[in-house]
């Protein structure tokens, strides 16, 4: 039986921008494709959501990569406000899930830049974790792991071992929502059920079938 659905972030609850990210700050395709390449596809991005370098070694390092770039990687990233943006939908989303009688947490790779300035998008994440949203209020989460307040990162399994060990989830009775197989397939290492996430419309489809399924399959095999 799912009891605990732990839900993804980025792309899952709030939309989150890459190229469209530096063309909408006035940037060239052909800029904003090369600013992609040296920040977030660079090795030295997981640092942001890990939390433990400074960010002004994180930017030096991806300045390094292209110094043509520097004051375009300092001005769109010594402060990120835009990069995550607000659905309107996810805080109705979220109580659909709790009406089926589950517990709701979150676990992401965000960054304490982006929480910091990106508040608008994040009215579904309690204050305790670093949101806006009331505790207690409808559609809001207080529950859950964010990477940079534990320094690492899906699909490592120290971030998995944190979620279960902290709020006592049982693997078989949870499942994880994530637009990324990779980090899907580091929870299924832990026996935790899974879910890529497509639309809100799949999402809920598949957790009634898991529980339709785990009614005729009490051991949890009949969830995929």
């Amino acid at each position: 039986m799912i009891k605990n659905v732990v839900l993804d972030i980025g792309g899952v609850l709030v939309n989150y921008h890459t190229l469209d990210y530096y063309t909408s700050r006035g940037y060239s395709e052909e800029a904003a494709r090369e600013l992609v390449k040296v920040t977030m596809e660079s090795p030295y991005w997981a640092q942001n959501d890990i939390g433990l370098m400074p960010n002004d070694w994180i930017l030096g390092k991806m300045k390094s990569l292209n110094p043509s770039l520097s004051d375009e990687i300092e001005k769109s990233l010594r402060r990120q406000a835009g990069i995550v943006t607000r659905r309107e939908e996810s805080k109705d989303w979220i109580e659909t899930i709790r009406k089926q009688g589950c517990r709701v947490l979150v676990l992401s790779n965000f960054s304490w830049t982006a929480l910091r300035d990106c508040p608008d998008a994040m009215d579904f994440l309690g204050e305790n974790m670093g949101g806006t949203g009331k505790t207690g209020a409808y559609g809001v989460i207080s529950e859950g792991i964010l990477s940079c307040a534990v320094h690492t990162v899906k699909p490592y399994p120290a971030i998995y071992a944190h979620l279960l060990t902290r709020y006592g989830l049982i693997p078989e009775e949870t499942v994880f929502v994530d637009d990324t197989q990779v980090n899907l397939d580091g929870a299924r290492v832990y026996g935790i059920h899974t879910i890529l996430f497509q639309s809100r419309e799949q999402v809920l489809r598949e957790l009634s079938e898991a529980a339709e399924a785990a009614r005729s399959d009490p051991s949890g095999r009949a969830f995929t």
